[in-house]
């Protein structure tokens, strides 16, 4: 029996027109990894709603993923991309807005989540799955196909540096977000204690008010 050679991890979203593929397409996944013709690390199949978030309508993968929205990698994703920074990223248009780079660079940039994202369109179920194949991509890309599914792949490093860069954006605007916030409550106090002082300044007992010049006394 043939060893396939297995040299390239990957995060691949596909896309079908009618939802129950991206079951069977999961299923038939499930049994390229129990062949060994690829190693299935997490998948899952996915939806997005209206609003934007997206819920897990299927999983597979390691035994210690199961029942964790396809745990690890995937899991990842699908918490990213339907949450607040799944917003940031244009959610489904798949439109980065700066967050991950500097404006004037996203037009040389692709965003790997944007692109991503996009692909989990609202009212669609989407495949998103991390595995390890041959680089010919022949063996999934031929399953995928044949049921009409489009293939979005991205390296696994390359998806795993925009995470981080999106936590570290993440991060960065909260502490942002506290300091302005910080500041405007630093301002706003000490407008009150100078009106509070000079409240106070007024009352004290013995206080005259001032006798205008040239008034005898």
């Amino acid at each position: 029996m043939t060893t396939t050679l297995l040299n390239e991890t990957n995060v691949i979203a596909v896309s079908f027109e009618d939802n129950d593929l991206a079951y069977a397409g999961l299923a038939r996944l499930r049994r390229l990894d129990a062949d060994r013709q690829i190693e299935l690390r997490g998948g899952a199949v996915v939806e997005r709603d209206a609003d934007g978030r997206v819920t897990t309508k299927d999983t597979a993968g390691k035994e210690e993923w199961e029942g964790t929205a396809a745990g690890g990698l995937i899991g990842l994703l699908v918490g990213i991309l339907g949450g607040p920074f799944g917003v940031l990223i244009g959610g489904a248009t798949g439109v980065l807005i700066g967050s991950l780079f500097d404006l004037e660079d996203t037009g040389d940039t692709e965003s790997v989540l944007a692109a991503l994202s996009q692909e989990i369109r609202p009212g669609h179920d989407t495949l998103l799955v991390e595995l390890r194949e041959p680089s010919d991509h022949q063996v999934v890309d031929g399953v995928m196909e044949s049921r009409s599914g489009s293939v979005l792949r991205r390296p696994v490093a390359d998806v795993e540096a925009e995470i981080a860069a999106a936590e570290k954006a993440q991060h960065e605007a909260r502490k942002k977000a506290r300091r302005e916030l910080r500041h405007e409550r630093e301002e706003e106090h000490k407008e009150h204690v100078a009106t509070k002082v000079a409240e106070l300044k007024s009352k004290l007992p013995g206080r005259r008010e001032e006798v205008p010049s040239g008034t005898a006394s």
